[in-house]
């Protein structure tokens, strides 16, 4: 009776998950929940974000864009009896802020061109609705800042106009009046740092196995079939 034997290696793969590096990811934009509409200036309002959710990641950066624009009607009156040429123009700043005073003064500035009249004695002009936008990008690295835009619900910030007219005329009694309005918006965008877990395959050598093998045989005389 023989038996044949044959001798094996077993594997086996192990798989482990280890931390690997972080990963820049991007959350946002989110647009203010209180956008500010056109309102006589000048005016203090606010404006309002989500802060970052800190179960993302790490925050590293804080983007803040801004919106805004102006419009302004502009009516020159001439009171003298002599003939006047007058210059009008304005000049608008928003600013933002939070209430650490952390951010550099984000901050749009908005110039009317200026508006030329010739007015005779007791003449009034009024202008057309003169308009103008901009927008800003401002960067924060601050941990002062990523501190304050970290958790939950929101960070307010502080927003304010600021409106200056310059007038030069010549001759002539002038008087002007001036109807100016403002609003903005604004996004804030997140960027944080995300662990990325790293899947490592381990391929685990084990010893040998021996397997039997079984030889068959069939019998001559009856048919039968017998394994040894």
């Amino acid at each position: 009776m023989t038996k044949r034997f044959s001798i094996i290696f077993a594997a086996v793969l192990f798989v482990t998950v280890l931390p690997g590096l972080s990963i820049a990811t991007i959350s946002g934009p989110f647009t203010t929940t209180t956008p500010i509409s056109a309102a006589l200036t000048d005016w203090q309002k606010t404006l309002s974000f989500p802060k970052f959710d800190s179960s993302l990641g790490t925050l590293t950066m804080v983007q803040l864009d801004l919106s805004g624009s102006m419009s302004t009607v502009i009516t020159a009156t001439n009171h003298s009896p002599g003939l006047s040429s007058v210059e009008v123009y304005t000049h608008l700043q928003v600013t933002v802020q939070d209430s650490g005073l952390n951010l550099s003064s984000p901050e749009i500035d908005l110039v009317i061109p200026t508006f030329y009249y010739t007015l005779a004695g007791g003449q009034s002009l009024t202008s057309d609705l003169l308009t103008k936008s901009d927008s800003s990008t401002d960067l924060y690295t601050a941990s002062a800042v990523l501190s304050e835009f970290t958790g939950p619900g929101t960070i307010v910030l502080d927003a304010n106009t600021y409106t200056e007219t310059y007038l030069t005329y010549t001759g002539g009694n002038i008087e002007v009046g001036q109807l100016t309005y403002a609003e903005l918006t604004g996004t804030v965008t997140y960027t944080y740092e995300a662990p990325e877990p790293t899947t490592v395959g381990l391929l685990c050598l084990g010893g040998p196995a021996i397997i039997l093998r079984k030889k068959t045989r069939l019998s001559k005389n009856t048919g039968e079939v017998f394994h040894t």
